[in-house]
């Protein structure tokens, strides 16, 4: 886009978290995005960061939002509203957590000028903590973002997809309630628009046709559509998360029962709302078998790498901890040596362990095991 003598052009750069990311080199880009100033271009990618001599390593997920505006001041928000639009399915397609990122940087870009205004916002650089992260499939990534942006009940989807971008940022131990929670939504969302493809499809003209072809009165219609189509039958996945949402957001049940409830069916819930979402926005069938094949497959949140330290402290004396410590601690220091990418993309880190011992005098460290785990 460029700007004439009355037309101003801004750009609008966003960065967060995500555990989607973006091979090096590759990248999404979407015209025509509707934001409350006017249309906008919006391209997606991940910084992939030198850190130092043979390390190199994915960053956040950032956006850059390109459009003409009426000011810098009244642009940044419609424009990040904008950019925000595309990372529910980018989470969908990948099954994978993209938390919402913060506007970082905002800039007149209009050609011609002498003087710009300018806006930058603190964003925390990336942690060097490693996390799981996912691969973006580009190509059926963006076949998804068109087919949902020609679909009649594109609306409807959106809000699926975005209570499922919840879902995900929640996928982490001890809060499935809240990721089955929004699931629950999710599901909730997309009904009516189930019931009216169904009613297509059937070639039914009303709700009270199609429930009366189902065999339940109208008020049964809802559920009896979400438990048989959208759950796939599946009563005991169906009575679990109705009974553990309900439980969550009118607090009849202690959060331990919800919290067993949502484990029982979580991963369940997750398949069945996804798979329909990607059935109703009438993909063709190769995109929609790479979206329901490992590894986007399976839920996956921005999770670190857990890293454990076993070993025993030896000593005759019950005093543990170092002078002006209250426990006895082992300072860690992780370092990054080495990266390297495949052939298929995958991303090979080398790391080196390294300890300090804070311990009271005559205790000493034997050290024992370290260990690595991806969190489920």
């Amino acid at each position: 886009m460029s700007g004439t003598i009355n037309e101003h052009e801004f750009v609008v750069v966003l960065r967060g978290h995500s555990a989607a990311t973006f091979r090096q080199g590759t990248h999404i880009e979407v015209d025509q995005l509707q934001s409350s100033v006017g249309p906008v271009r919006a391209v997606y990618a991940t910084r992939w960061l030198s850190r130092s001599d043979g390390v190199v390593l994915p960053g956040d997920l950032w956006i850059e939002v390109t459009g003409i505006g009426p000011s810098l001041e009244e642009s940044l928000v419609p424009f990040a509203n904008a950019g925000f639009a595309v990372l529910p399915v980018i989470a969908l397609c990948t099954n994978a957590a993209v938390r919402d990122p913060e506007i970082e940087l905002g800039f007149e870009s209009t050609s011609g000028l002498r003087e710009r205004d300018y806006f930058q916002s603190y964003v925390p650089p990336e942690p060097e903590t490693i996390h799981i992260r996912r691969h973006i499939n580009v190509e059926v990534t963006l076949a998804a973002i068109r087919a949902l942006g020609k679909h009649p009940e594109a609306e409807r989807l959106r809000r699926g997809a975005n209570q499922y971008q919840i879902a995900l940022d929640s996928w982490r131990l001890g809060i499935e309630s809240l990721a089955l929670a929004h699931l629950w939504m999710a599901a909730e969302a997309i009904t009516k628009a189930r019931i009216r493809i169904e009613c297509t499809r059937r070639g039914i003209g009303d709700e009270s046709s199609l429930a009366s072809a189902l065999g339940v009165g109208l008020d049964q219609l809802d559920p009896t559509v979400r438990k048989n189509l959208l759950l796939q039958g599946d009563e005991e996945c169906y009575a679990k998360a109705k009974r553990a949402s309900d439980g969550f957001e009118h607090g009849f049940l202690n959060y331990r029962e919800i919290n067993e409830r949502a484990k029982d069916v979580r991963h369940r819930m997750a398949k069945y709302v996804r798979t329909a979402i990607l059935e109703m926005m009438d993909l063709d069938r190769k995109t929609f078998e790479a979206l329901i094949s490992p590894p986007f497959d399976k839920p996956l949140g921005y999770w670190r790498i857990a890293k454990y330290f076993r070993g025993k402290l030896i000593g005759e004396t019950d005093q543990l901890a170092a002078p002006g410590n209250a426990y006895p601690f082992m300072r860690w220091h992780p370092k990054i040596t080495g990266t390297s990418v495949t052939p298929e993309g995958k991303l090979n880190i080398q790391m080196s362990e390294s300890f300090t011992a804070e311990l009271a005098p005559g205790i000493q460290f034997q050290p024992g095991t370290i260990e690595a785990w991806r969190p489920d």
